[in-house]
């Protein structure tokens, strides 16, 4: 019988099918020439199915497919709500030999705007929400402009539609794939020399070629060879419009913030599978109880550490090849707390410099790459307030260039800093600290700093400070220890006294203080939960949870296990959640599964607690 073709998917805008070819040598790549020397490389048929959106192409297709090619973003978005397991295999130069994509803020060419902040108060069209150069990048570009008034933001229902508004007139600007103006002049859709970019966003992955799990790992290897040795062949290169064809990606080898990107808990990258055993590559030693976070770059490991004897905080930059120290920052920090008094707050890593927490209010603004001290301050030195029973937690946030701190004094309750500088911007009055992390974010059409206090949650102008709304849950207040997480423009909240919640935003960008969605059983005191496809995953006094976000957080399974009794890290992605227990146990679960079945369970230090 005739071997079962190959079946690849191709998305990537710029592919000579979904594509014009109005300019010559932009968008036509020809990903027939590539499938036809897989073939022969190969000795298997290839078989590609062109579409716009992954829905589409399986829409058309009568299997799944084995690999996908298109922007990194769109897949990942697609797969997600197709619950379709997706992983990375090798990134595509552009014709200068990059390999990521950046969103193009344009206007018409007599504007007055002349960079982003006289966007304030204007409307914007951004891409659609699947579009992180044009979106989620856009966004967080307007959020570091430092608008005077929030701009009036639109999405958009096709990556042109955006551009064809601005040219209407409906919109003051419009934010594009940085590729796209030549070719809607080439369309004849834009006239030539009517619009201009104004900015770009920062960069985020280009086209990718994914595996999916129905692709086997023999020939997946085999793909991946083929396609990283196309630098030698120009024909091919031409074809693909790139300057070195496919090369392995470098990964999303950081882990700046809490939680990560935005305080989500997510790593897109995740492994589909854990080995049997952990290789380990290096160690290095530490003199106290590390009680907090990592942050890490590719190059850098950032870790809060405390002095023999708990004199003193200290924290650790380490060299990410080989765990030697590159610095350190050390000073005097003796007072007495319970549970030790180690730093909390996981550092954040922000534009080439790092910001560090320590339990008794002490922040510091050093260099990353030196550890040279920018800046520094203590919170209750500086504004007064009163240190919590178990030491300050909450790690800075950074929205633009404000630092928000939360001093949980009266007239200073919330605090925003310049992250450079460390002075002042604005500061409001309030209750007393918890000890949750902030988060930001657009809600209710309102940009807003959304976070606990002692005795409540609340939201906070990030211009002004202004507190915009409280909410007091019906149990009462929770020692607010979980970050709240922004999902789809709602809020899923999920604490001690008040179980798991989700709640929606009015138009003023007030909260709704009735929950859409509410679950009793999910209560957890410290582990903050994560949204893996339409599933939230959370542990709690013994018990882990799995609820379904779509049928009302009803809960789908739970698992009755120790290790689950004090607190836990829980992060998902690609499909996979991943859980690091205070136990010492390392679980990787399938998020799809409809029981808790764990892919691999592993003890990487033996039987110590961690």
């Amino acid at each position: 019988a005739a071997e079962k073709p190959v079946q690849v998917v191709v998305m990537d805008p710029l592919a000579l099918p979904l594509s014009c070819s109005c300019v010559e040598g932009v968008g036509q790549r020809r990903y027939d020439q590539l499938t036809e020397h897989l073939g022969q490389a190969l000795g298997r048929p290839f078989k590609l199915t062109f579409e716009e959106s992954l829905d589409l192409a399986l829409r058309r297709m009568k299997a799944k497919p084995d690999f996908i090619i298109g922007k990194d973003a769109m897949v990942r978005f697609d797969a997600g709500r197709l619950k379709l397991q997706v992983s990375p295999l090798a990134d595509l130069t552009d014709r200068t030999g990059g390999t990521t994509q950046r969103g193009a803020f344009i206007v018409r060419t007599n504007d007055p705007a002349k960079r982003l902040a006289d966007l304030s108060g204007r409307a914007v069209m951004l891409g659609p929400v699947e579009e992180a150069e044009t979106n989620q990048a856009a966004r967080a570009a307007l959020q570091q402009a430092r608008l005077a008034k929030p701009a009036k933001l639109d999405v958009a229902g096709a990556v042109d539609s955006g551009a064809l508004a601005l040219t209407d007139g409906e919109v003051a600007a419009a934010v594009v794939p940085e590729y796209l103006p030549p070719l809607l002049v080439g369309c004849e859709k834009v006239e030539a020399g009517s619009v201009r970019v104004l900015a770009k966003t920062k960069p985020v992955p280009g086209v990718r070629l994914f595996r999916t799990d129905t692709a086997d790992d023999a020939l997946a290897k085999r793909v991946l060879a083929e396609v990283t040795g196309l630098a030698k062949r120009k024909e091919l290169l031409v074809a693909l419009e790139s300057a070195k064809g496919f090369v392995k990606p470098l990964g999303q080898a950081a882990w700046l913030d809490w939680r990560g990107l935005n305080r989500l808990g997510q790593a897109p990258t995740l492994p589909s599978q854990l080995p049997e055993e952990l290789k380990k590559i290096w160690s290095s030693k530490l003199t106290g109880p590390a009680v907090a976070g990592p942050a890490a770059t590719a190059k850098r490991v950032i870790i809060p550490d405390k002095s023999r004897g708990g004199t003193h905080d200290l924290f650790r930059c380490l060299d990410a090849t080989d765990g030697s120290e590159v610095w350190r920052l050390e000073y005097e920090a003796d007072r007495e707390l319970d549970y030790s008094n180690s730093p909390r707050a996981t550092p954040v890593i922000h534009d080439g410099l790092v910001y560090l927490h320590g339990a008794l209010g002490d922040l510091h603004c050093v260099r990353l790459d030196t550890g040279e001290v920018v800046w520094r301050t203590n919170y209750y030195r500086e504004y007064g307030g009163k240190l919590l029973a178990w030491g300050s937690s909450s790690p800075p946030l950074i929205v633009g260039d404000k630092l928000i701190i939360n001093p949980g004094e009266p007239d200073a309750s919330v605090v925003s800093l310049h992250r450079k500088t460390g002075k002042l911007i604005w500061k409001t009055p309030g209750h007393a600290a918890a000890y949750s992390a902030f988060v930001v974010g657009e809600l209710g059409g309102r940009l807003q700093i959304v976070g606990y206090d002692s005795g409540s949650l609340g939201g906070w102008d990030t211009a002004t400070g202004k507190r915009l709304w409280q909410h007091v849950p019906t149990e009462g207040s929770d020692f607010n220890v979980t970050t709240p997480l922004i999902h789809e423009g709602k809020l899923l909240l999920a604490t001690e006294n008040n179980a798991t919640r989700l709640h929606r935003f009015l138009k003023n960008g007030l909260l709704d203080d009735k929950p859409l969605k509410a679950n009793s059983s999910l209560a957890p005191d410290t582990c903050s939960p994560v949204i893996v496809g339409d599933r939230v995953f959370a542990t709690a006094y013994g018990e882990m949870y799995c609820l379904d976000l779509k049928d009302n957080l009803k809960t789908l399974w739970v698992a009755v296990d120790d290790m689950f009794f004090d607190h836990s890290n829980v992060i998902g992605g690609n499909g996979r959640v991943l859980v690091w227990t205070q136990s010492g146990d390392l679980l990787l679960l399938d998020a799809a599964a409809n029981e808790f079945k764990p892919l691999r369970r592993l003890r990487p230090f033996g039987d110590g607690k961690v």
